[in-house]
């Protein structure tokens, strides 16, 4: 069975990608300071800012493939400490990616749907990017860090939600959780995206590498919405009362990073290779829902533990 490591295996993305490639691959996984226990599977404690522990990973390791999901990700964060950012999410991603390569590893970096200015929206893989804040200044970065020293690789841009392993909360769990508790969730009617189900991601990702892919491709739902829009959506899809979600405008809520206006993604590429169409965003959101009903979370907390590594 092939050998995969996956960085940031804490993180929303890396524990569910670690969880649903586990029938697939041998899984390996690190995390810097949320400590992980993967039953079966080892996970090694890794700062993307020490270069000599990334590379003594690798060697361990000895993996065909390295996916790159850990990152610096919180845009206001990134915007008040910009060398963080650049550290972690460039330079480690440079380090990586040279060591992954003298390793003979594909490596499979995670992007984002962010390095785009929004003011379009329904971008291609060969559209411009042109990033608005330090977070996706760091990630194109890291994309073109990619590219330069990783020779086989897959740049997957995407926009994720699901279900976490952790406490801190994805965007339809944050938007559940308040309506489950009777609160107000406000949500932005003036900022669009495409997102999609961290397990969809996971199904295509597989597909991809089983079809040895690689260059740029975006990863998302089929279609766009309005974050007020996928609020609802999940509101109804759970049945909870619509009077808790209002709406509200990203330019009134003094955010510190600037946030693109419509950053939905084209799938017509992977689409068309993969001979699939892309979940639309209600498809992802009812999948979301029956994930929990049939014990999905309980399974996904079981198998990957919060706790010091043995």
């Amino acid at each position: 069975m092939e050998r995969v490591l996956i960085t940031g295996v804490s993180g929303l993305l890396g524990s569910n990608l670690a969880f649903n490639l586990s029938d697939r691959f041998e899984i390996a996984g690190t995390y810097h300071s949320n400590p992980m226990r993967f039953n079966g599977y080892e996970c090694f404690p890794m700062d993307l800012k020490r270069a000599d522990e990334t590379w003594s990973i690798i060697r361990r390791v000895k993996p065909q493939m390295v996916i790159h999901c850990a990152a610096q990700t919180g845009v206001d964060y990134c915007e008040e400490q910009p060398e963080e950012a650049f550290r972690v999410n460039v330079e480690g991603t440079e380090s990586l990616a040279k060591a992954a390569a003298h390793a003979g590893s594909k490596f499979v970096y995670i992007s984002t749907d962010s390095i785009f200015d929004g003011e379009t929206g329904g971008y291609r893989e060969d559209a411009k990017p042109r990033p608005v804040n330090v977070y996706a200044e760091s990630k194109l970065l890291g994309e073109r860090a990619t590219q330069s020293y990783a020779e086989d690789h897959l740049i997957i841009r995407t926009n994720i939600y699901g279900w976490n392993v952790r406490p801190k909360l994805s965007l339809a769990e944050w938007i559940l959780d308040g309506l489950e508790n009777g609160r107000q969730v406000p949500a932005f009617w003036d900022i669009y995206f495409s997102p999609i189900l961290v397990n969809d991601l996971a199904e295509v990702l597989a597909e991809m590498v089983a079809a040895d892919l690689t260059g740029i491709y975006h990863v998302a739902a089929a279609d766009r919405c309005t974050k007020f829009d996928f609020a609802r959506m999940v509101c109804q899809t759970f049945e909870k009362d619509p009077e808790l979600v209002w709406s509200a405008s990203s330019e009134e809520v003094g955010l510190k990073a600037l946030r693109p206006k419509d950053t939905s993604l084209d799938v017509t590429k992977v689409s068309k290779v993969l001979g699939k169409s892309m979940p639309t965003v209600s498809d992802g959101i009812r999948r979301f829902r029956l994930l929990k009903e049939n014990g999905y979370v309980d399974r996904l907390r079981a198998t990957l533990t919060q706790g010091e590594v043995n």
